[in-house]
């Protein structure tokens, strides 16, 4: 992140300087924990093509844990780590961008946003003219469209639109081939159903393949199971996930996704012979060379994945216990171990990881937020244990207390809210029911 100028002086200055210089406005909102967060730092900018055009516009970090960040949050409708919108200078905003994207196609995508802008048009102004046939879209406006970040739309774009039936009807308009077919496999995911005729000819072609890797990487498996033809679909989409396995031209990361999507494609619909041995020596390979923290962070959370799936469960703890004293946020590797130990049935191991995780988590949102998984996991597994949940509530309140008004403001709040009803379940002590007034 180093070559890009993020602003200093908060939300509205930056806004206000936005207004001022006539320039838009490039927000990214994360925390310094979250695994896509760090993927974006490392693939998107760490790229020396994307610190160009960032030169262009002004630029906002707005982390989850820094002060009044959850408030400032839910006015701006964000909530999922991370969040990656453009405004224009008056505020409104242009689009929000995918964080799934790799650097090469997230550039293109960023620099059909500001081409959009420039022609006076935003990705709202080009969703309502789509839907309503009131004008013709503009290659980018379509390109715009296409590479929307949906999944963190908050009803900001949608407005109430159901998002199945607007993506099939933005599918079907398009004018713009590749916009065609990327809106046409959201359709498909969103609607819950699949089209093996519509997605064996994606994957037949590399370049459109590849234009759509994120999502045939992140919800590939999904789509088979959605569709008929499931065994050729398999064969087709394992074709393209070994060669984005051995692309060295991607990240690290993203080869690494394609080696797992590789292992739970072969695991769809017949058991996987051979692919442990693959997994467990792309996953070593690609730690031994990671030396980017950024990149580790997110490469350590997907190569748990992989050897998850691949039924290596012992190597993927053996990867997070061994990350614990390097990492940058150990706190949420911890998170993993937990889930570790409650795949093995083991309730002590749960509960003493989610400890360790809240006692080493660093910033008001995540302590507050992890303080939370470690009470509600010690309700549902020791609910006799009224001393160590006393003492949770007592420190979960401690929490609060520091978090102020961001307390009960979106991330955090969603989370309180959670806890609430597992509170009202146990007989309430002088914490815990201090924890359920407050909440």
């Amino acid at each position: 992140m180093a070559a890009i100028e993020w602003l200093n002086g908060g939300v509205d200055a930056a806004f206000a300087l936005a207004r001022q210089q006539q320039r838009p406005l490039f927000l990214y909102w994360g925390a310094v924990w979250c695994p896509p967060c760090n993927r974006v730092k490392s693939e998107i900018f760490g790229r020396a093509e994307f610190a160009q055009r960032a030169a262009s516009v002004l630029c906002l970090h707005l982390d989850g844990d820094s002060a009044g960040a959850q408030a400032l949050a839910a006015r701006l409708q964000l909530r999922s780590y991370p969040t990656l919108v453009l405004y224009a200078p008056d505020g409104g905003e242009i689009t929000r961008l995918p964080c799934e994207l790799d650097g090469e196609l997230f550039v293109a995508a960023f620099d059909a946003a500001l081409a959009v802008h420039a022609a006076g048009s935003s990705a709202s102004a080009a969703l309502d003219a789509a839907l309503s046939g009131a004008r013709p879209l503009s290659a980018d406006e379509w390109s715009l469209l296409s590479n929307y970040s949906w999944d963190t739309d908050e009803a900001k774009l949608l407005n109430g639109r159901a998002l199945a039936p607007a993506l099939a009807a933005l599918a079907a308009a398009s004018t713009n081939p590749d916009a065609a077919v990327r809106l046409g496999l959201h359709a498909q995911l969103a609607g819950g159903a699949a089209d093996a005729a519509l997605l064996l000819p994606v994957l037949a072609d590399a370049r459109l393949a590849r234009s759509n890797m994120d999502i045939f990487n992140n919800s590939g498996v999904n789509l088979i199971k959605l569709a008929s033809r499931r065994e050729e679909l398999a064969a087709a989409m394992g074709s393209v996930a070994a060669q984005w396995a051995d692309d060295l031209w991607l990240g690290a990361p993203d080869r690494l996704m394609a080696v797992r999507l590789q292992m739970r494609l072969a695991r769809l619909l017949a058991p996987a012979h051979g692919l442990q041995e693959l997994v467990h020596e792309k996953v070593t390979q690609a730690l031994a060379e990671s030396t980017d923290p950024y990149e580790r962070h997110t490469l350590v959370n997907t190569a748990v994945s992989a050897l998850n799936d691949a039924g290596l469960a012992a190597q993927a703890e053996q990867v997070l216990l061994a990350e614990l004293p390097r990492s940058h946020s150990p706190y949420y590797f911890m998170l993993s171990l937990a889930a570790a130990a409650k795949r093995r049935s083991d309730s002590a191991g749960v509960l003493s990881w989610y400890g360790k995780a809240w006692d080493a988590a660093i910033g008001p949102a995540t302590r507050l937020q992890w303080g939370v998984t470690y009470l509600s996991s010690l309700i549902d597994l020791a609910p006799q244990d009224s001393v160590r949940i006393e003492l949770a509530a007592q420190g979960l309140l401690a929490d609060i207390q520091a978090a102020g008004a961001d307390a009960h403001q979106q991330r955090n709040l969603s989370q309180l809210q959670k806890l609430s009803a597992k509170l009202a379940a146990i007989p309430p002590g002088p914490h815990t029911a201090t924890l359920a007034a407050a909440i």
